[in-house]
């Protein structure tokens, strides 16, 4: 599962509309509907910015 799909299942999972995350987040509707149609490629920021609302968190691994 991408990253997309899993703002917009925990969105779903919350009862947020995409209008609420937006306001929450400081990232504009149509940023969000871009990330959750895997029409955008964001930012490490601006996935960070919603994923805080939404409890989630990034866990970066590195190749050894």
């Amino acid at each position: 599962m991408d990253i997309g799909q899993e703002i917009r299942k925990r969105r779903q999972e919350l009862r947020l509309t995409q209008q609420t995350l937006a306001d929450m987040s400081s990232v504009s509707v149509r940023m969000i509907k871009s990330i959750e149609g895997n029409y955008a490629n964001p930012s490490i920021k601006t996935v960070s910015r919603l994923l805080e609302p939404l409890g989630l968190h990034i866990e970066i691994k590195e190749n050894s």
